[in-house]
């Protein structure tokens, strides 16, 4: 039957399922084949994956990787339970696979947005802005590095905004409450997102309204999760990551009154590295500003209110008392992507069609060469190139036969406690009890990769321990095909039947003090 769509519609749609069909391959390839290859870890993704198991076998996970007695006391994040039946047929992929589809329900918002504002007169600008959108340097950080409940709420943002333009009340207190539980600071951001809206909409006394309870809606559920839920899940323990930032104050209330007292300071520390005897931390900041502004940051100064959604953004990653917080590595930029294309978009409304349809393009393409630029020259620390450029061989490359390494993880047991290097965790994290490696505790297997990522001994240390272990009576190989090393406890003791743990695990210097091999 032929299509009932006038010709240029159809060509309007096959040009945004090509932009679609075309940057999911490049999330599928980057993020998917990190997985296979052993480029994803402990922290996050098998964290992670355990927690997706236990809720797909209806239980709270008691995540023995971090030894915390419920997930939900460390990051507020039940909005992981929707994804729990992804377990079944997609196992270990199942996180990275929502992360993908999120990118690509993000562009495609990004297009009806668009198409909204614009009264359908700009179709050429939606699709050139929904590859912006999939362009922005922050998508690609954050899929080439594990899984995180705020880069599906970040992703997801355009149709919040669809949704609040175009009056659907209800959907979008709906979409804004799950947007708020897939991360407790993620709510702290809708709160400034919501400001946002209402200082775009004040005209409209009913949006402005609307805005406004959002505001209130995320501030209440911010303190509520983080000064009573957290804790009480976590019990007892106080919000662990207001700790981050001792420069600008102690806990929220410092925050608050540096903010009044000394805003100077404040304003500097967003550009200069504040950490003394770092000289690691010089430059990443400035890196991270040129690449807000080529990204679609020369947007925000024509429309200030997507400055005022990115204010919480930019605290969190610059008053940070770690590094790897303030550049551009990791999903620490997520947040940028929505509203980055959300405000180019809307300068562009004043523009004719073509002329929008023009910049939009050039816009995207900015951003894709900067993108790439920053795969390939960064000054942000850390960053691993071989995860990060997909479009490269050493991207599929490990030096190593990984089918056998995948072969010889089958050897172990599905219900047995391992202790495993960081990156076979997230593969053997379905099972109550998966520990990461120099921690074995009650383990009956040790699992590691030689001559790749130790973290977080060195490769000596690791040797050394290894070494000891196969010198240990109690303890045999299983199965040594170089770079995969089983060992098997001869007489393991029976694993309790209830998960628990006194402490939760120890900072990664102290853990390479607790244990000798038994």
């Amino acid at each position: 039957m032929p299509s009932l769509l006038p010709a240029p519609a159809r060509r309007y749609r096959r040009a945004l399922l090509g932009v679609l069909g075309f940057f999911g391959l490049c999330f599928v390839l980057l993020s998917l084949v990190n997985h296979y290859q052993f480029r994803t870890y402990a922290y996050d993704l098998g964290i992670y994956n355990q927690a997706l198991w236990d809720y797909a076998h209806l239980r709270w996970n008691v995540n023995s990787i971090m030894r915390y007695n419920n997930l939900l006391g460390d990051h507020f994040t039940p909005l992981q339970l929707l994804w729990a039946p992804l377990y079944w047929p997609l196992r270990s992929y199942a996180l990275l696979v929502v992360q993908v589809v999120a990118a690509l329900a993000g562009g495609y918002g990004v297009y009806r947005l668009h198409g909204l504002r614009s009264g359908g007169r700009q179709p050429g600008a939606a699709v050139a802005l929904a590859a912006h959108f999939l362009s922005i340097w922050g998508v690609y950080s954050a899929l080439a590095f594990d899984y995180h409940d705020n880069v599906v709420a970040a992703l997801l943002l355009p149709w919040l905004f669809y949704l609040f333009e175009r009056d659907r009340r209800g959907a979008t207190v709906l979409l804004f409450g799950l947007l708020l539980l897939s991360k407790e600071n993620v709510a702290l951001w809708l709160v400034f997102v919501a400001l946002g809206l209402a200082a775009l909409h004040w005209r409209r006394r009913d949006r402005l309204v609307l805005a406004l309870g959002l505001v209130v809606m995320a501030a209440g559920y911010f303190v509520l999760v983080t000064q009573l839920i957290i804790p009480a899940l976590s019990e007892g323990r106080d919000y662990l990551y207001g700790s981050r930032y001792a420069a600008v104050g102690e806990g929220f209330g410092g925050i608050l009154r540096t903010a009044v007292s000394r805003p100077l300071y404040l304003l500097g520390l967003l550009f200069r590295n504040h950490l003394p005897h770092t000289p690691d931390g010089d430059y990443i900041k400035l890196e991270l500003h040129l690449m807000v502004l080529v990204s679609g940051g020369y947007a925000l100064l024509r429309r200030p209110a997507y400055l005022l959604m990115l204010v919480p953004i930019y605290a969190q990653k610059l008053f940070s008392a770690e590094i790897m917080h303030w550049g551009l590595n990791y999903q620490y930029s997520i947040e940028f992507v929505p509203v980055l294309s959300a405000a180019v978009g809307h300068w562009l409304l004043a523009a004719a069609p073509r002329q929008a349809t023009r910049l939009a393009a050039a816009a995207a393409l900015l951003a894709l060469v900067a993108t790439i630029t920053s795969m390939e020259i960064r000054v942000s620390k850390w960053h691993d190139k071989s995860a990060s450029q997909f479009y490269l061989p050493r991207h599929y490359r490990r030096g190593f036969d990984v089918a056998a390494v995948h072969r010889g993880l089958a050897l172990i047991p599905a219900g047995a406690a391992v202790s495993s290097l960081s990156p076979l965790t997230p593969h053997l994290a379905f099972r109550p009890y998966t520990y990461m490696f120099p921690y074995v505790g009650d383990a009956e297997y040790i699992a590691v990769l030689r001559g790749d990522n130790p973290y977080p001994l060195t490769e000596v240390q690791l040797e050394r321990r290894l070494t000891a272990y196969r010198r240990s009576p109690a303890w045999r190989v299983l199965h040594d095909e170089a770079p995969l090393l089983i060992l098997q406890h001869v007489s393991p003791q029976p694993l309790p039947a209830r998960r628990y743990f006194a402490e939760r695990a120890a900072a990664s210097s102290d853990t390479l003090r607790l244990e000798l091999p038994r």
